[in-house]
C-alpha cells in the first residue's frame, strides 16, 4: 500500500507496506504493551537450546510477514563478514475493491 504524504509544499509518496515490515521484524515479540503479539520472537532462535537453522528462520520471518498480510516475492540472501542478511522484496497488496493499490 502507497499512501500520499504531505512534504512540505509538495505531495510525496509513501511506500506503507515496506514500513510496516521493517517495523514487524525489528521488533521483539513481547515487548510492546499495547501490542505483546507483535513483532518476531528472536530471542526463541537465539536461545542455546535451539540449533539455529538459516531456512527456518527465513520460512518463520516470511510466514509472520504474511500474517499481517505483507506478501513477500523473493528473499535476498548476502553474506557479509561471516553475518549472513536478508533483504525481502515485496508485493503491493490488493485492495478489496480488486484493484493493487499503487
Amino acid at each position: 500500500m502507497i499512501d500520499i504524504v504531505s512534504v512540505g509544499n509538495d505531495l510525496g509518496l509513501f511506500d506503507t507496506d515496506t514500513a510496516r515490515a521493517k517495523n514487524i521484524l525489528s521488533v521483539q515479540r513481547g515487548s510492546l504493551e499495547y501490542d505483546p503479539e507483535m513483532g518476531i520472537d528472536l530471542k526463541y532462535f537465539l536461545s542455546p537450546d535451539f540449533t539455529f537453522q538459516n531456512e527456518s528462520f527465513k520460512a518463520y520471518l516470511i510466514r509472520v510477514l504474511a500474517g499481517y498480510s505483507i506478501n513477500v516475492a523473493s528473499v535476498v540472501e548476502t553474506v557479509e563478514s561471516l553475518s549472513q542478511h536478508y533483504a525481502f522484496n515485496i508485493t503491493p497488496t490488493e485492495s478489496d475493491d480488486g484493484l493493487i493499490a499503487r
